[in-house]
């Protein structure tokens, strides 16, 4: 939680926006502050500041640094994210799909130095804390990773492509697990050399290779 009062006590609040504002451009660039930054780390001054939006307006439009911050995640799923989870909607190959999804997720993660890892696995993961609505935020997003997987194995299994035991679920949270744990090594620097052959190894055995 950031110690900064203003972080949280609203000032005045003119109305209307800035001319020329751009609701999506200011969400990727609170989106970044945050990814980089970490909840805590990321004041109510660098967020303004990134978003060319004065403090007040801040507040007036999302209500808190709280406000902010699951904004951004909703954005984060929605238009970042969103590339990586897409490769999981194949209807082919099982195996192809999951590395295919494997291979954007590290590549997601490592492609830029100032945002490594992810915003939820990383960011949302340590804000979550004692604050019930962020461990729920955190939940929904986790399970939405987990139930496209999900989808994904039951029709393979459906098809016959891989065994019906173990269940899609169960398959499912595990790679939801290494696809979070990769995020994770991502974030402390590792290179995505060093994660594909990791995450191969999890996809051959997932589809008995």
């Amino acid at each position: 939680m950031s110690s900064n009062i203003s972080d949280h006590i609203p000032q005045s609040r003119p109305r209307g926006r800035p001319r020329g504002f751009n609701k999506a451009a200011a969400l990727d660039a609170a989106m970044r502050v945050f990814w980089a930054h970490g909840y805590a780390g990321a004041s109510i001054g660098m967020l303004s500041d990134a978003m060319h939006v004065p403090r007040a307006t801040l507040y007036q439009l999302f209500g808190d640094k709280e406000g902010l911050f699951k904004a951004a995640v909703a954005h984060y799923g929605e238009v970042s994210f969103a590339s990586v989870m897409d490769r999981l909607e194949g209807s082919g190959d099982l195996h192809a799909d999951l590395n295919g999804f494997f291979t954007g997720l590290i590549d997601f993660a490592t492609r830029d130095p100032e945002t490594l890892g992810c915003l939820v696995a990383v960011a949302l993961a340590d804000a979550a804390g004692s604050n019930k609505n962020m461990r729920d935020m955190l939940a929904g997003r986790f399970g939405m990773v987990e139930n496209t997987l999900k989808t994904r194995l039951q029709k393979a299994q459906d098809k016959g492509q891989i065994p019906a035991s173990p269940n899609a679920g169960d398959l499912a949270m595990m790679l939801a697990a290494t696809a979070r744990g990769l995020m994770v090594r991502a974030r402390t620097g590792c290179a995505a050399e060093e994660m594909y052959p990791a995450a191969r190894t999890v996809v051959d055995l997932c589809c008995g290779k």
